[in-house]
């Protein structure tokens, strides 16, 4: 091996040391949009196929009951599940989508931006994590062009029945995370041309509606852009695609709407995208009302 290999070599195991890793909670997070996304994507293909665009949503059965769990015909036991009716449809949201995909599931952990959970917890805000009782979900996907446009998702949703008290606790604990890290720096090491490059990611998080929808709801935004050089700010960095997100707790049901990539990532100020803020809370309002015949005591 030639002196300059070795002598590249050594210097990239030296500056690895200086790299901050990723949290555990933001890989795993990572992971499972990943995970979502390339399922809806691998599932379009079979459906357009087979149906061509079609409602591709199923109930999940409900298991008989056993001599252990069998109530009183006159019994009427609390509503656990989430119906598909709790759902948004393809009507409710204003921008054309093709397939509707969906999924169910139990005991998951409420989702916390990754990156915002470490700024809280730099500055003293330690996130403990809120767990949901039942969950279901939904990825509307943008409608298939002759294969010649790639599918997107056009929105997702996430929907979580939880005890009341951890509905409050996680929007409550989301709130004041959101206000101590209105902007965070973050520094870090990349390598480019054979070169460690210091990299600063400036994070900001807004909040630019509030209570339109339900008995708590926000839209959240998180914008960031990335400085190469020394990490003092000087130079002029790059700017990421915003990413937008709308909570709305209805009783003990919370749910998590996310446009899919270019649908509201416009300008601060709502404007240049799809969907503008008033569009969101529009699809809070929709969310809400579907939620309310589910929520514990309906509304």
């Amino acid at each position: 091996m030639r002196e300059d290999d070795l002598a590249f070599v050594e210097r990239v195991h030296r500056d690895l040391r200086d790299v901050t890793w990723l949290e555990p909670e933001e890989i795993r997070a990572r992971a499972r949009r990943r995970r979502r996304r390339t399922a809806a994507l691998a599932a379009v293909a079979v459906l357009a196929a087979m149906t061509g665009p079609a409602y591709a949503m199923k109930d999940r059965p409900e298991p008989p009951p056993t001599v252990a769990t069998r109530v009183p015909v006159d019994a009427s036991p609390p509503r656990a599940d989430i119906p598909l009716d709790s759902l948004l449809r393809a009507t409710d949201v204003p921008v054309k989508s093709g397939v509707q995909l969906g999924d169910a599931g139990l005991g998951e952990v409420m989702p916390l931006d990754p990156l915002l959970r470490r700024c809280g917890g730099e500055r003293g805000l330690p996130v403990v994590d809120s767990y949901s009782r039942y969950s279901r979900s939904l990825t509307l996907l943008s409608p298939a062009d002759a294969g010649r446009t790639p599918v997107t998702a056009v929105l997702s949703q996430d929907v979580y029945r939880v005890d009341p008290a951890v509905g409050r606790q996680f929007v409550g604990q989301l709130r004041t995370v959101l206000d101590a890290c209105r902007e965070w720096r973050d520094l870090t090491v990349t390598v480019a041309s054979r070169e460690s490059v210091p990299l600063e990611i400036v994070h900001s998080w807004a909040v630019p509606a509030t209570n339109f929808a339900g008995d708590e709801s926000m839209v959240v935004r998180h914008d960031s852009s990335t400085t190469p050089g020394s990490g003092d700010g000087r130079a002029s960095g790059s700017a990421v695609p915003a990413e937008i997100s709308v909570v709305v707790r209805v009783g003990d049901l919370v749910t998590v709407l996310v446009p899919g990539p270019g649908v509201a990532t416009g300008r601060a100020d709502g404007t240049g995208s799809s969907l503008g803020y008033v569009d969101l809370e529009a699809l809070g309002r929709a969310a809400a009302r579907r939620l309310c015949p589910a929520a514990h005591s309906p509304c």
